[in-house]
């Protein structure tokens, strides 16, 4: 395998983290809020729903930066 196919994979895996890592915290921080207000489920809900839509704008533009560099010839 070349450098170019190490990247790549490298930084699929980084967005696989970076998903989990937008996800989770976003949960985290609305089950907080929730606990710290008693509006259970409701903020954690909306922060695995904020969570989502920040994971989803980056995972699209992490992709696309991978697809461009790995259609660039040598």
């Amino acid at each position: 395998m070349n450098t170019k196919k190490y990247w790549a994979i490298a930084r699929l895996v980084g967005i696989g983290w970076y998903v989990g890592i937008c996800i989770g915290f976003g949960a985290w921080a609305g089950l907080w809020a929730d606990n710290r207000l008693g509006l259970s489920p409701m903020l954690t809900l909306a922060g695995i729903a904020i969570g989502l839509v920040v994971a989803l704008a980056g995972m699209i533009r992490m992709l696309m930066a991978v697809l461009r560099y790995v259609s660039e010839s040598d």
